[in-house]
């Protein structure tokens, strides 16, 4: 029996022990009364004998009453020592409670009533009434990320209601972050982690037992040392289970056919048998499809359904099957707003280029504005370039002096040139810039081969000392090629910029080769180089085409240099700039992310007074940030999310689960740990046998048995 004092309070010890010296020195006094006689008194004569006395002491007599009292008040001092009984026990004065509260402990397994994260959380708390006050016990949380809910404390109280504040998440495991802020506390490192003299240990060590409340959904934590801590695994769940999960469900446009979207989704069977159920497919809350599956335990299978829609739509994917866990059994997915976006066009006269991004289904999707090139010099453009305003600029056979903040593409002409100096190279012979085809020469317009016919580097005349390393050109556009007619020889079919394109019978009457700065991607390949390519620009990007689609003759009239206009292809490739640079479209759909992730949301412009709303729930106001930007830290439960101003629908998002390992919910018998092999231990969880209760019960029979021998005797 472990009978350990219930506080160290010296004063109160003193004042309890005064207590039974109060009761005797009541028997030890002889109180001084007057006599007065009444005729009731004499049926009390010999009663009250004892009370005719002269002096204040008398000798103590042997009572009864005394014996009852101080027993009763001693048993009374029993109680509030909590004496109870533990058992034979090896553990640690200093506990460290690991709860995984992870979706995974969502899982209610079959015969339950309660969850594994419920469950966990009574075997944790029965662990703190067990406590002496001589322990102290902390509490971490654990999902992807660690969270000391309450430090060390000998304070049940406190612990009762740090336990009783943790609430489940939707989130993934990861166990690591936890183990660490345990480890901080057992294991005290060095000053400093060379072995010198002067290294000294910057604090005792302070062994603890690692008590892991858990059902194992974690990753297998090898690079960790436990030092001090002495863990302990007690596993919560079933091996047992049968839970049905989606593990992917997404929507695509096609690219051709922008009204017809399809839905994929992935189903896998993480139970111990084969189950057959029905996918339900819903938009906006409406039945919409559905389809039978079959899974055999351990496999997964795949369906995909065809969707006529033409505007936003919030999709749900549901299974019409009870499991042991529900978080998974829904998921859900939207259909992006085609944005309005705006784009600038910079041109001499480009019909082509007008016809197709003003055709109908283009104006439902784009604003544009057409300008001559005198534009560039006004105002108002420099204002709407530094501002980023728009959303795509296009340079059709012209350039400005900077480049403006938004994305860019460039029609027959290369960006300006970067601030950056250049270094002159000897070459063997000593003169620098010996090589023709990398010299910086231009003719009249800026843009173009010079009358030698030497390639024109997109490139500022200025030097810097010699001694760097990096040549200018390299850091800027340049054209690879002097003019020449152009074969197409390759397609990057996997770019969003050039899918559903059939290029390869072009006419290209001339045309030259394009080379960007670090980091671009060849679009389209010819014989002359690239001729299409895009590069990224501090958060921008800027796609250049080699050849221009109307050429001038020396008369200044306009030419044909391509087909390309007449082709199928020609709105498809504008259709596809207005989605990818403009971002009027997303093919793929409304974006998923996890629960508790950061999303963010680049608004229009237009844009300055959003809400965010999960479908179902309440909506909250948030700010953008610079460049229309938007952060959304409000996603804990799963769901579509819309992004509204003044009822227009700017843009929306769905928060799905998506992890196999939390869908994976057999519980795990055996963890490993710094390469230490840590099995369950399902008995370890002692219950503490009060005795406490009963004294008190003693206490108030020895009061009662008082009272009674009280009674009697007065009588």
């Amino acid at each position: 029996m472990n009978v350990i004092p219930a506080f160290y309070n010296p004063v109160a010890w003193l004042v309890l022990g005064l207590i039974p010296v109060g009761i005797i020195l009541l028997y030890f006094l002889k109180l001084k009364r007057e006599p007065v006689e009444v005729p009731s008194t004499y049926l009390w004569s010999k009663t009250i004998e004892d009370l005719h006395v002269n002096s204040l002491l008398q000798r103590l007599r042997r009572s009864l009453l005394l014996f009852l009292q101080l027993m009763a008040v001693f048993i009374a001092l029993i109680a509030l020592l909590r004496p109870g009984f533990l058992g034979d026990s090896k553990r640690q004065k200093r506990t460290v409670f690991l709860l995984d509260n992870a979706a995974s402990m969502q899982t209610v397994d079959r015969g339950k009533t309660e969850s594994r994260f419920e469950a966990a959380k009574r075997l944790i708390l029965e662990r703190i009434e067990a406590m002496s006050d001589e322990d102290t016990a902390m509490l971490v949380t654990f999902s992807d990320r660690p969270e000391t809910v309450q430090a060390f404390t000998s304070d049940r109280s406190r612990l009762r209601d740090s336990l009783e504040s943790v609430g489940i998440t939707n989130h993934s495991t990861d166990i690591l972050g936890a183990l660490k802020a345990a480890d901080g506390l057992a294991n005290p490192r060095r000053s400093s982690e060379i072995a010198d003299v002067n290294d000294v240990q910057v604090a005792d060590a302070k062994p603890a037992d690692l008590l892991i409340f858990s059902d194992g959904g974690f990753q297998t934590v090898t690079e960790f040392n436990l030092g001090n801590l002495n863990p302990e695994y007690i596993a919560m769940g079933s091996e047992d289970v049968q839970n049905l999960a989606i593990t992917a469900f997404s929507t695509e446009r096609n690219g051709e056919r922008p009204t017809e979207v399809q839905a994929f989704a992935t189903i896998e069977n993480f139970g111990t048998r084969e189950v057959t159920t029905t996918a339900t497919l819903k938009m906006n809350g409406q039945f919409l499809d559905a389809e039978a599956i079959e899974i055999p335990a351990g496999e997964q299978t795949g369906i995909s359904f065809v969707i006529d829609s033409q505007d936003a739509a919030s999709l749900s994917l549901t299974l019409d099957h009870e499991d042991d866990l529900a978080i998974d059994n829904v998921a859900y997915a939207g259909l992006s707003p085609m944005r309005n976006v705006s784009i600038l066009v910079i041109t001499p006269g480009n019909t082509p280029l007008k016809v197709g991004l003003e055709t109908e289904n283009t104006s439902k999707i784009c604003t544009t504005s057409f300008f001559l090139p005198s534009y560039l010099n006004s105002d108002e453009y420099k204002k709407r370039a530094a501002e980023g305003l728009d959303d795509l600029i296009i340079y059709d056979t012209c350039s400005p002096e900077q480049m403006p903040r938004t994305n860019t593409f460039f029609i027959g002409s290369l960006p300006p040139a970067n601030p950056v100096t250049k270094t002159s190279t000897p070459d063997s012979t000593g003169s620098p810039d010996a090589n023709p085809e990398t010299a910086n020469a231009t003719d009249d317009t800026g843009n173009g081969p010079d009358a030698n016919g030497a390639t024109e580097i997109a490139n500022d005349t200025e030097t810097a000392p010699t001694g760097d390393a990096t040549p200018v050109a390299e850091q800027n556009w340049r054209w690879a090629s002097p003019p020449s007619p152009v074969n197409l020889i390759d397609i990057e079919r996997t770019h969003p910029l050039m899918r559903y394109l059939e290029l390869f019978s072009l006419l290209i009457f001339s045309g030259r080769g394009v080379e960007g700065p670090p980091g671009t991607i060849e679009l389209v390949g010819a014989d002359v180089g690239s001729i299409l390519s895009i590069a990224p620009r501090d958060g921008f990007q800027d796609m250049v085409l080699g050849f221009e689609i109307i050429s001038r003759n020396e008369d200044g009239d306009a030419e044909t240099n391509t087909n390309w206009y007449a082709e199928r292809s020609w709105p498809v490739f504008l259709l596809n700039v207005m989605r990818y640079l403009a971002g009027a479209a997303d093919t793929t759909g409304a974006p998923s992310y996890r629960p508790g992730e950061t999303v963010r949301v680049r608004l229009e412009n237009a844009i300055t007074s959003p809400q965010v709303t999960r479908i179902g729930g309440t909506p909250v106001d948030v700010s953008p940030g610079p460049g229309g930007s938007l952060e959304i830290i409000e996603t804990e439960v799963p769901g579509n999310y819309r992004v509204e101003s003044k009822d227009k629908l700017a843009d929306l998002f769905a928060i799905n689960l998506f992890d196999p390992r939390e869908s994976s919910i057999a519980v795990v018998k055996e963890i490993e740990l710094g390469y230490q092999a840590v099995t369950s231990d399902e008995s370890s969880v002692e219950k503490r046998q009060e005795f406490w209760r009963w004294a008190l019960i003693a206490m108030l029979g020895l009061i009662a048995a008082e009272w009674y021998v009280y009674s009697r005797r007065v009588a």
